[in-house]
């Protein structure tokens, strides 16, 4: 069976807007400051590995879901799109991520107990939902739900793997990049994250009302 890679490409793009692993720098350097290398890395990866298993649920069941719930996909994609353009919106006001100034309680003892403590304080906003929350959540069903082959889904998954692996690069890379670039070049790369998610948005609003009215384009 072949892939359909112009369905791998724009999920890969709208992906990369949505995780937008800039922007996550300031976020990370806030949730794992005080810890060593070492430390970030595990804390990184674990991290990375819950969202992954969520979004994967979500991109190989999401069909299966709409369908036990009596949701087609052009209504889903009316309803994603308005998520997704609210979440570019705040990207573009610099609103889409914060977090809970913690006190770094997990920074003593055992380096795995004090992992798992971190990791309990800072996964929700981190893992949930700025990673795997409701834009990208949406998007994955959206793409998983257009997939007709396994080959396609298999290669969306690849994909979805790859785009986290990139946060994870940029998350362990991500203090030494703050320190070279400081906050403008960070600030500006989501502002254009912001701008590709809202068109990104309108596209699945116009294909959702296109199916649901028809004579519209008629």
């Amino acid at each position: 069976m072949e892939i359909n890679w112009e369905l791998i490409s724009n999920f890969a793009t709208a992906m990369i807007a949505i995780v937008n692993p800039l922007e996550k720098i300031p976020l990370w350097v806030e949730a794992s400051k005080g810890g060593k290398t070492r430390f970030q890395w595990r804390l990184a990866a674990l991290i990375i590995l819950t969202s992954l298993v969520i979004l994967l649920t979500f991109l190989l069941l999401g069909g299966w879901i709409l369908d036990r719930l009596r949701i087609d996909l052009a209504s889903f994609k009316i309803g994603g799109g308005m998520i997704l353009l609210q979440f570019g919106f705040s990207m573009l006001r610099g609103e889409a991520v914060s977090i809970d100034d913690e006190d770094g309680g997990g920074r003593r003892g055992n380096i795995n107990t004090a992992v798992i403590q971190r990791f309990q304080e800072v996964f929700v906003p981190i893992g949930v939902p700025v990673i795997a929350g409701p834009g990208a959540i949406t998007t994955v069903i959206i793409y998983g739900s257009q997939s007709s082959a396994w080959t396609t889904s298999l290669a969306l998954s690849a994909t979805l793997a790859g785009i986290l692996a990139l946060l994870f690069l940029t998350l362990v890379t991500g203090p030494t990049v703050a320190k070279l670039t400081g906050e403008m070049p960070l600030r500006l790369a989501s502002r254009v994250f912001g701008m590709i998610l809202i068109a990104i948005s309108v596209q699945f609003m116009v294909e959702g009302l296109r199916a649901v009215f028809p004579g519209w384009t008629a």
